[in-house]
């Protein structure tokens, strides 16, 4: 029999790490929330790390040891980077940890990592749900993914199943424009610890807007920024990709509440308004209900 020890990434940005004798069940009792506990009580989660052993009691002692790790560290692992682990090892005080890319530790075995996203820092994916008072016609899915880089950007992607419906504003040249929501647009929404808060507003025609709040639709004033998000898409086989490349600028970049939302137009006059979580009565992407991850310096323990 086979065992694995795995990590999920949760909402919020906390991480699960369990072990199991069948990952697939698994994983997927966790997506459905079927298994009560921490991660039931933060959907939507991710399967981002899992490793085989031979024996349960070394799936078991894997777990117990990453649990212990790090949030830093267990980036790490989930990108494959031992060189990385080790000198975080280092820096604690401690010694490297299990000899690089030979195992774990002692007693735990041959670990070769076995990253289930490769190219991930923070790169996951998540998937909005559409307000249940405005539901798509043939839009069937919305997802977005974000990764997080060393020089104050975020690296956004999101794709969109049905894109042969769906209305895209004419190509214009990049610039900031107000009301872009009123078609087809992508938004993420960034909230510090004292409440106030970031609006970016981006488009398929190339134009952006972000505004600051200094609480819930308070205090609402364009954001002045050094360097603009750099926009693109692309269309093919049913499916609409676009990418953004955001500068933070002056953002404190350590640890932000995070929400992704979309309003989609559709060739039939049907508008769309998906988020990662809504709260009661009409659409509202400001509410602090939607901010259901955290954007956290990969530094962050």
């Amino acid at each position: 029999m086979t065992f694995w020890a795995y990590m999920l990434h949760c909402r919020g940005g906390a991480f699960y790490v369990g072990h199991t004798d069948e990952l697939e069940r698994r994983i997927g009792d966790h997506q459905s929330g079927l298994m009560p506990g921490f991660s039931a009580d933060h959907l939507p989660v991710e399967h981002v790390w899992s490793q085989e052993f031979v024996t349960r009691d070394e799936a078991k002692a894997a777990e117990k040891q990453i649990k212990g790790w790090s949030r830093a560290k267990k980036l790490a692992l989930i990108s494959g980077d031992w060189d990385r682990i080790s000198a975080l090892a280092k820096g604690k005080g401690g010694p490297s940890t299990s000899s690089g890319k030979t195992g774990l530790g002692e007693g735990i075995g041959q670990l070769i990592p076995k990253p289930v996203h490769p190219e991930l820092v923070e790169g996951l994916s998540y998937s909005l749900i559409p307000h249940p008072d405005t539901p798509s016609t043939l839009v069937r899915a919305v997802n977005a993914r974000i990764r997080m880089t060393d020089s104050n950007e975020v690296l956004i992607e999101f794709t969109v199943a049905g894109s042969e419906a769906v209305v895209l504003p004419p190509w214009k040249l990049p610039a900031r424009r107000d009301g872009l929501w009123e078609t087809t647009c992508f938004e993420m929404f960034l909230m510090c610890e004292d409440g106030h808060y970031f609006e970016f507003n981006l488009s398929p025609s190339t134009e952006w807007a972000i505004y600051a709040f200094d609480s819930y639709r308070s205090g609402m004033r364009a954001l002045e920024v050094d360097v603009s998000p750099r926009l693109s898409f692309m269309v093919s086989a049913g499916t609409f990709s676009f990418k953004a490349d955001v500068d933070l600028g002056q953002i404190p970049f350590e640890k932000l509440a995070l929400s992704f939302a979309a309003v989609i137009e559709e060739t039939d006059g049907t508008k769309s308004f998906w988020a990662l979580a809504h709260p009661p009565g009409k659409p509202d992407f400001h509410a602090p209900a939607c901010f259901a991850l955290t954007l956290a310096s990969p530094e962050a323990t």
